[in-house]
């Protein structure tokens, strides 16, 4: 998929001192980090998982992998993370595994807004959130997905709760429900095996750090706030274990960032973000979606736009459910 951010280089033997400026803030997703210096511990041979990954736009250090502000730790053998961001200019993931034989593999992707423009774009003032959906028509005829290559043996999560804004803080648990649960059926098809359970709050921490990092696994299906530095709507850290040639999930944690407003009522928005739709995004990169064209697919939720005071893409698109069917299988 072409690429639409301007990205920086990894190259450990030589400077990049120049290079790492324009890093990240074209794609409006961070800010661009301190230059490197040249005493930077050499990183681990990595390995590019398909042609669209550029090797050249990762950075290596010691046991950290970075790309475009976001950061994850080189896993164990037979283990991958994937940290994957959305912000309101696009989305950007990586995902980093390292085989039995100890060679690391890296995949990236990068989707700007920039792909398309129609109607649902632009951010509103003072008004009525809208349910228009970009290619209204399609929603429910366009049945394009991609897979990351993981899936879910269940889905038990939890509620973080700490920092919640106070305009949300009320609804927030109920609207992160309901954009769970609207991963399992659209458009009239029958509903998938997979059932999401609400496991109820917790005091566990959201293992994505505010600058765009994934900071460990426990074990824990974890949603809750974080007062971000990156420019990003919210952020899911997934990790998986590579079993007879299968990824089963093994973890994946959610966080929603703070600096930006978030609402879960129609009325009244102003430069506000629809809690359930970011969600339902983001559920979607923890049950194993990939992102499609904006261009092509608009009226999918695995499409990296998502617009303030719009409602239109709470409910899964039949590409986005096709997908989720091919993985999980339907009752």
């Amino acid at each position: 998929m072409r690429n639409l951010l301007t990205l920086r280089s990894s190259a450990p033997t030589i400077s990049i001192a120049a290079l790492v400026a324009t890093a990240a803030v074209t794609a409006g997703i961070a800010t661009a980090p301190a230059a490197l210096t040249a005493t930077a511990p050499a990183g681990p041979k990595l390995v590019a998982a398909d042609t669209e990954t550029d090797l050249a736009t990762v950075a290596a250090d010691g046991d950290t992998i970075r790309y475009q502000g976001l950061t994850v730790r080189v896993p164990a053998a037979g283990e991958g993370v994937q940290a994957a961001a959305q912000s309101t200019s696009g989305d950007i993931s990586i995902t980093v595994s390292r085989a039995t034989d100890g060679s690391v593999v890296v995949k990236t992707e990068a989707h700007g807004e920039g792909e398309s423009h129609d109607e649902e774009h632009g951010e509103a003032q003072a008004v009525n959130a809208t349910a228009i959906r970009p290619a209204a028509a399609k929603t429910c005829k366009d049945a394009a997905y991609a897979l990351s290559g993981w899936k879910l043996g269940s889905f038990k999560w939890y509620y973080n709760p700490a920092g919640a804004p106070a305009s949300v803080r009320s609804s927030a648990v109920a609207a992160i429900a309901a954009g769970t649960t609207g991963l399992t059926k659209a458009c009239g098809q029958k509903s998938l095996k997979l059932v999401p359970s609400y496991g109820g709050s917790t005091s566990a921490g959201v293992q994505v750090g505010a600058a765009g990092n994934c900071t460990g696994n426990d074990g824990r299906n974890v949603i809750g706030w974080r007062a971000g530095t990156g420019k990003w709507l919210g952020m899911t850290c997934t990790y998986f274990k590579t079993i007879k040639g299968k990824k089963t999930v093994t973890g994946t944690d959610t966080a929603l960032n703070t600096q930006y407003k978030f609402f879960t009522a129609t009325k009244n928005c102003s430069n506000a973000y629809d809690l359930q739709s970011v969600v339902l995004h983001e559920r979607g990169h923890s049950l194993g979606l990939n992102h499609v064209s904006q261009a092509a697919h608009a009226s999918a939720v695995m499409t990296p736009a998502l617009s303030a005071c719009s409602v239109g893409k709470r409910t899964l698109g039949l590409g986005d459910y096709k997908g989720l069917a091919a993985m999980y299988g339907t009752r």
